[in-house]
């Protein structure tokens, strides 16, 4: 669209913002017949359905959460949580219609056979350990929770430093604007969070360096996350995925406009797939080969450049210059077109 051509990305004629649509293919003919009789018929009759047992799964966690504090003993609470928020998340996206979740592991050297399946390398994901990966829908959250159950992060623009978010309010997230700069007594280092999530057994720690949603056809700018040293843990292991949302009529990437509509829109379909790429452990960057942390007489390693090279072979796109406020933005402008709520932060 034409008044949104400021955010069109110069380099790679990109614009990351907007949400995607169907292939012109799909609008037209049969195809389009049976989407309107799906989307206006079917559709809302199985969305009603299943937002009601997403309803009743909210409800439940909420419950079983109210629980957690009463279980005195720190390794039996932590287990605890663990279990019924995986099972509540999984069974969440079960109910959006993601059926199976396609988990590949990937290695990136020519001539190296694929790692069979991911399970094995989810054991190797610890308390502590970093999972970084681009961000493009609240779906994320909820497969990360469903595997891993972690602590996610939100970053500050200019410090780099983070604050830790629940996981309301991870789901949240990529519907408000991104804060430009986070409280001052609610950021801390990277560091400490991974410390603390190593000692309680919290799990990983996930860090989305884009710090916002893109549509899925593109990488944001990734903050330099492990400029600060005080970010830099080399007890941590990093370990990189990339999200990709195949899709015929409606997509589940979520950029911009009413959450709750889209996520409407993606109960009325029948089913929904999510490909996940893992980042074989042996190739991924190491926090250790620093230049904090490395041996004298080694090559240290940009860790910034080297998670930026990596995540952007892995998820196989093309990385635009368009930013986390480039994004806040945007979202300025589109809701004071659509004259939808928005309300400016700090």
């Amino acid at each position: 669209m034409e008044k949104y051509s400021k955010w069109r990305d110069a380099g790679t004629g990109i614009q990351p913002f907007l949400q995607p649509v169907p292939a012109r293919a799909e609008q037209e003919g049969l195809s389009g017949l049976l989407n309107r009789a799906k989307s206006y018929i079917v559709g809302p009759i199985v969305a009603a359905v299943r937002l009601a047992v997403l309803g009743v799964t909210a409800a439940l966690d909420t419950a079983f959460n109210a629980v957690t504090p009463l279980l005195i003993v720190p390794s039996v609470r932590r287990a605890y949580q663990r279990c019924t928020r995986c099972v509540l998340a999984r069974l969440a996206l079960f109910v959006m219609g993601f059926y199976s979740l396609d988990t590949k592991t990937t290695s990136l050297q020519k001539g190296r056979r694929t790692a069979a399946g991911a399970t094995s390398k989810a054991k190797g994901v610890c308390s502590g350990d970093l999972i970084i990966a681009n961000h493009v829908s609240y779906i994320d959250v909820l497969y990360l929770v469903a595997k891993y159950n972690p602590v996610f992060v939100e970053i500050d623009n200019a410090t780099m430093h983070v604050r830790k978010l629940s996981l309301w309010s991870a789901l949240r997230a990529p519907s408000q604007p991104t804060p430009a700069l986070l409280p001052a007594a609610e950021a801390r280092p990277l560091k400490d969070i991974t410390q603390e999530a190593r000692l309680k057994a919290f799990g990983p720690v996930v860090v989305f360096p884009e710090n916002a949603t893109s549509n899925g056809r593109a990488l944001l700018q990734l903050l330099p996350v492990f400029e600060e040293v005080e970010n830099q843990d080399d007890k941590s292991e990093m370990h990189l995925l990339a999200f990709r949302y195949p899709f015929r009529f409606f997509s589940p990437a979520y950029s911009v406009g009413s959450q709750m509509a889209h996520l409407f829109g993606l109960c009325c379909q029948v089913y929904n797939s999510v490909v996940v790429k893992v980042l074989e452990q042996a190739e991924a960057p190491k926090v250790a080969s620093s230049a904090m942390f490395c041996e004298a007489g080694e090559e240290p390693v940009d860790l910034d450049e080297a998670v930026k090279e990596k995540l952007t072979q892995l998820s196989r796109l093309r990385l635009t210059k368009q930013s986390a406020m480039d994004k806040r933005d945007f979202l300025a402008f589109y809701y004071k077109r659509t004259k939808s709520g928005y309300r400016d932060q700090i």
